[in-house]
Order: C-alpha cells, then structure tokens, then sequence
C-alpha cells in the first residue's frame, strides 16, 4: 500500500481494520507510529463530545416535537444533521479533487492534511483559539518564532509531514482558511516552490533553518500569508 493510500485510509476511518492497512503499519514503524497519533486524536475528540445529557432532556424533546407537529410546513432536517451533510459532501468533494503529485510524498502528505474533514478535527483541538503565546511555544521546538502579525491562527498542532514532525498552522484568511507548515529544513525532501492541486494553491521556501510550506485555496491569499510569515518568522539553528 503507497503512502497516500495508506495516510488517506486511516484520515477517513482511524479505527480501521483493512488488512492491507495492519500489514502495512507492522512492516513500517513509522506508519505505525503515524496510525497512533491519528487514533489519538481522534479519540480526544470523541471524549470531548461527550457532554452529560441533562436528566429532564426527553420530556423537552417530546414537548418540542409536539410544537412542530402542529406547525404546517415545517418539514425540515434538524440543523446539526443539515450540517453533517454538507461536511460529509465537501469532505468527500475534496478527496476526489486531490490528486496526489507523483514522486514527491511530502507534497502528497500536505495535501492530505488540507482536507476540510483533517482540518475541522484540528481546529475542535486548539477550540478555535490560539494566542501569540502558544503558537511561539510550539514555535520553539524548530528553534523559532513569531515577532508581529501573522494573522488570526485557529489552530495550532503537531503532525507528521513525510515521516518527519512538523507545526501545522490554520490562519483565518478573509476567502477561507489558509494552512502554514513549518518543518525543519535540514531533514526534508526538495518541492517545487510552487505546487497545486485541482483546488489548492500551495508555496514552499526556505527560512533560516525551517521549510516553510502554505497552501490555501486563494492564491492570492496565499501569497500574502507567504510575506506575513517572511517579515515576522525568525529561527535560528
């Protein structure tokens, strides 16, 4: 099973039990290493979904049922099941728009890691709010920071980029949300300086001691972020 199959794989179901998958882990520690992160997170994400149901919750429901039955004209899907719908459509729209870049994993990984489903399940860990402070703090584990505006960051975590750790970065762009990735230079593999997919416009350069990579669906955007990260990201080695 290739890389992106398998990363993509286990995006989708992280408590999968395709055989090609459980081989594929016990003949590479590093994928196996990968698979556990991933279930651990999904994990955290299902414990923090797990609110007490107030006691009196039925009664309320069954009043309410009875409210809209009598009101004509209302035949409408709850607005949480409207919502998991359209997040399930767009998930699977954007699988089938990624196309992976032959010969160049670490490319194929970052794609993998802008898929809307990857990104909702980031954003739930960091709750939408990430200060200066805490961005810097991860920072520092490249050996670097952030000195001014890099704009309003949702979510701030570790991940795996071809094998090697990596701080990926959601900024709030004012189209949509743009993904920055910081990886330490010495122990990538090359990428073109710009790369994309059917939908996504991506950038890579070098930042002292860090690969810096951004990918986001507006270019121009995109763009901007690049030199937003160039004046206010410094590292040393």
């Amino acid at each position: 099973m290739d890389e992106l199959t398998f990363r993509r794989t286990i995006y989708a179901d992280p408590n999968t039990q395709d055989a090609d998958v459980i081989e594929a882990a016990k003949a590479n520690p590093a994928k196996q290493a990968f698979w556990n992160e991933v279930k651990a997170l999904d994990n955290q994400i299902f414990a923090a979904t797990q609110v007490k149901v107030p006691d009196n919750l039925a009664d309320k429901l069954l009043l309410k049922q009875s409210f809209e039955e009598r009101q004509e004209g209302r035949n409408q899907r709850p607005w949480y099941i409207a919502m998991a719908a359209s997040v399930a459509v767009a998930a699977v729209l954007t699988f089938n728009v990624m196309q992976p870049i032959s010969g160049n994993a670490l490319a194929n990984d970052v794609f993998a890691h802008v898929d809307e489903a990857y990104m909702a399940k980031e954003m739930m860990m960091s709750n939408g709010n990430v200060d200066l402070e805490q961005v810097n703090s991860k920072m520092a584990t490249f050996n670097g920071s952030v000195n001014g505006d890099l704009g309003e960051v949702v979510s701030a975590n570790y991940c795996y980029l071809d094998k090697i750790k990596s701080l990926h970065l959601i900024i709030r762009g004012e189209n949509g949300l743009i993904n920055m990735f910081v990886m330490p230079e010495d122990l990538t593999e090359s990428l073109q300086e710009t790369f994309n997919s059917a939908t996504m416009f991506g950038t890579s350069f070098l930042l002292e001691s860090a690969k810096i990579i951004i990918v986001g669906e507006d270019g121009e955007e995109v763009k901007s972020v690049k030199e937003s990260a160039q004046q206010t990201l410094r590292f040393s080695a």
